[in-house]
């Protein structure tokens, strides 16, 4: 149903976090340059985040649906428009290894981090936390003019940043027929399951403490991935299958609260505090000073949103869960 007004806050925070979190919330950015990413990529990731979460809460589905969205966000944007996930010389990077898989020429490391980094960074948090700013609101925030301005703004941002990646640091290149094909085919999958999936019924099941569920969100998210070999994804593999299975079970329970999932969302956007100290730079040749300036306001950064999230932990330890799975 579509709402008569748009929600302008929840809406911006949404255009400035989704960025913040997919690109610069790891460090290696100088501050300088955060006003034109924010510019260029807000209408990107921001649009994209907003549209998924229009499409669930629309249709009345609730975080199962925006995640499978957001799966199939992260594989369109890595395997159709920067096309990360099949060019052999991305920038000064390889992402066709480890674990490559001749055929469809994929790192299957970089497959998991490439799709869990945008479910995770690029989608649901900056989703979830426009949600808890604005006191757990999950109705529509867009109106019909302000939906179309951004799926223009999200198509324009998408078709800008496939012609730029290619030409600055693609070097040309284009997947082929078959790796478009089946990234295609992986993104219609994953929207078809997202916009069937049905809300189960409700349990009397017991909750973790939201403390808990911080600390587990924080350790599975900064360290589901640690090492780049078979050994690192079959522990991914495992870290994803069992957060989907428990908390899945956990938030249909009559117990869970929006405390609890503010605390997940708080463990993982607690890792922007180690991850800009463990990862290099963008840009090559930049100073030791300039590097660990950026990282540390990076941090900064993300323990000040954390706090300053927390304290709507107080107003919602009382509410109800407004959707589930």
């Amino acid at each position: 149903m579509a709402t008569a007004r748009t929600r302008w806050i929840p809406v911006l925070g949404v255009v400035v976090a989704a960025p913040w979190f997919a690109e610069m919330a790891w460090g290696g950015y100088p501050v300088t340059d955060v006003p034109v990413i924010l510019l260029f990529l807000g209408p990107m990731y921001g649009g994209a985040a907003l549209l998924v979460r229009e499409i669930a809460r629309r249709t009345r589905r609730g975080w199962p649906t925006m995640l499978l969205l957001a799966a199939a966000f992260g594989v369109l944007q890595a395997g159709i428009v920067d096309q990360s996930l099949f060019n052999p010389a991305y920038d000064r990077y390889d992402f066709q290894h480890p674990l490559h898989v001749d055929g469809i020429d994929i790192s299957l490391y970089f497959l998991v981090a490439f799709v869990v980094g945008h479910v995770v960074a690029s989608i649901a948090t900056p989703i979830a936390l426009a949600e808890i700013w604005s006191g757990g609101d999950t109705r529509p925030w867009l109106g019909r003019r302000a939906l179309r301005v951004v799926t223009a703004g999200y198509v324009l941002a998408t078709v800008v940043n496939h012609v730029g990646v290619k030409d600055e640091v693609g070097r040309g290149f284009q997947a082929s027929p078959v790796q478009v094909s089946a990234a295609a085919a992986t993104v219609l999958a994953l929207v078809a399951v997202a916009l069937t999936w049905r809300r189960w019924s409700a349990t009397d099941g017991r909750v973790p403490s939201t403390w808990l569920l911080l600390a587990a969100a924080f350790c599975g998210y900064l360290l589901y991935l640690p090492t780049e070999d078979g050994w690192g994804v079959a522990v991914a593999a495992a870290v994803i299958s069992l957060a989907v299975a428990t908390v899945g079970t956990w938030s249909r329970s009559r117990r869970w609260r929006d405390a609890h999932t503010t605390s997940l969302v708080l463990g993982a956007t607690l890792t922007g505090v180690a991850t800009p100290f463990l990862s290099a730079p963008y840009e090559d040749g930049v100073s030791a000073a300039a590097e660990r300036a950026a990282d540390v306001t990076a941090a900064t950064i993300c323990l000040l949103i954390v706090a300053v999230t927390a304290v709507r932990l107080r107003g919602l330890r009382s509410r109800t869960p407004t959707s589930g799975p």
